[in-house]
């Protein structure tokens, strides 16, 4: 499966359109791995890519691709190609460590799992009925309502879980960001106002509460990080895990790109140069990666990074050996897409096959994995992944207590449009609109969802 070719005959629409990919695949794995995440165009009869013209509502700017990188999860995207059109619906399923929660097609929320952590809803948060964005912390949820206010739930030993009056009374909140232990609310203002543990990012310093250009922020587990309109990159929280921009980086005015690690938090420029900062074990990149100007993708496991270049090349950099990718991998010049567990990297290619690298149960392919060559999107948690093949056929591998076999429940997993996960877990939302969910049964993974049949749709109206 080639995704780059521009014939004809690819770019005809024999059948319905169909997109593929989760919106967003939230991978709370012990420390936040924010992430781009790849949407793809197919031919519903052919299964093959063809290229589509990609818009979020509301906005007048759109890209023409047979692959997409969604960057606003939480906005409606409008997808066509010729004359089929749809409406991707924004994140819908969401995971944090213990438990998973779903925002319905009637705005209001269902949530399943570990109940003192975010996996049973408080009665005035049950009976809302226009949520229109979720959010989650490590043990802990986030909305935000038609009406510009957030709530949360979830466990009384995250702090996250606990909005302040000031922040509640407010009604002018656009988009909500989670770390381990703290959100951040995005204002239309574009000030930002934040709760939860003070020493992880819960407390603003006033410099940073007092701007008014913010456009996204990022969270990671120890630290926050936010990207202001003119292109500056702001962090707080503990220093010695990226809570303080060095003075080299203070200064840049081009980020568009935020990551973190375990210890670090890193950007990515318009230019094509990455920058790392944060514990000086895990922060130093590299020379022969320093000075590369060509990255277009940056993502972090636990300890290390990897990036993918203009010319489909990945390249990895950590304290152990093996985050480096070996070279049969490194030599690949048609890597797509490029997403991690905690300790594995693992990227899809143009040839709809898959190859991982670092450590962990998902660096070993088995033969029903690496024989693949019509994978079009990977979902990945602490421990385990998800392949999702033009099919509509999920196949899972890795720690099988966290979802890595799913072979007791493949005759479910079909006709599948997306795959999210938990820490431990995987939920699958299908065409028909049921969700099936695996893993730790204690976290989430219990099967299928039947309240939520019919009431949770990957499309939506195209008039909404």
């Amino acid at each position: 499966m080639n995704n780059d070719s521009k014939s004809a005959e690819d770019n005809a629409v024999s059948g319905k359109l169909l997109i593929m990919g989760a919106r967003a695949n939230h991978s709370v794995i012990g420390v936040f791995r924010p992430q781009r995440w790849r949407l793809v165009a197919l031919d519903a009869a052919t299964l093959q890519p063809i290229t589509a013209t990609w818009r979020y509502k509301g906005q007048d700017t759109s890209v023409t691709a047979k692959s997409f990188i969604d960057t606003d999860p939480y906005a409606r995207l409008l997808v066509s190609a010729g004359a089929a059109q749809l409406t991707l619906n924004p994140l819908n399923i969401i995971g944090n460590f213990p438990a998973f929660c779903a925002l319905t097609s009637e705005s209001s929320l269902h949530a399943w799992g570990w109940a003192e952590n975010g996996g049973e809803l408080p009665s005035d948060i049950a009976k809302l009925k226009d949520v229109t964005q979720i959010s989650a912390s490590m043990a802990a949820f986030a909305v935000r309502r038609a009406t510009g206010q957030v709530m949360a739930w979830g466990s009384p030993d995250n702090p996250s879980s606990l909005v302040p009056p000031d922040i509640a009374a407010l009604r002018d909140i656009v988009a909500v960001y989670g770390g381990a232990y703290v959100f951040v609310a995005l204002q239309a203002s574009g000030h930002i106002v934040a709760w939860g543990l003070d020493e992880t990012g819960g407390r603003l310093p006033d410099y940073i509460a007092q701007r008014s250009d913010f456009v996204s922020a990022m969270g990671s587990e120890f630290a926050f990080a936010a990207l202001s309109r003119s292109g500056k990159v702001f962090a707080w929280g503990d220093s010695r895990f990226g809570g303080k921009i060095p003075d080299d980086i203070r200064p840049l005015t081009d980020v568009v790109q935020l990551a973190s690690s375990g210890y670090t938090l890193a950007l990515r420029r318009s230019n094509g140069h990455i920058a790392c900062w944060g514990n000086p074990a895990y922060a130093t990149i590299p020379p022969e990666i320093d000075e590369l100007d060509d990255i277009i993708d940056l993502v972090g496991n636990s300890s290390a990074y990897a990036a993918r270049r203009r010319n489909g090349q990945v390249v990895g950099w950590g304290l152990l050996a093996d985050a480096t990718p070996p070279r049969e991998i490194a030599n690949l010049t048609d890597i797509v897409h490029l997403t991690c567990t905690s300790g594995a990297f693992i990227a899809l290619r143009t040839t709809g096959q898959i190859v991982a690298w670092g450590q962990g149960a998902t660096v070993i392919l088995p033969p029903e994995v690496a024989q693949l060559t019509d994978v079009v999107a990977i979902s990945t948690n602490h421990d385990a992944a998800v392949a999702l093949r033009s099919n509509g056929k999920a196949v899972a591998w890795g720690d099988p207590e966290l979802g890595g076999d799913s072979s007791g429940i493949s005759h479910l997993l079909v006709n599948v449009r997306a795959v999210y996960s938990g820490t431990n877990t995987f939920a699958a939302l299908l065409s028909d609109n049921r969700v099936i969910a695996w893993g730790d049964p204690h976290k989430g993974g219990t099967g299928e969802q039947k309240t939520l049949y019919r009431r949770i749709a990957y499309e939506g109206h195209p008039d909404i």
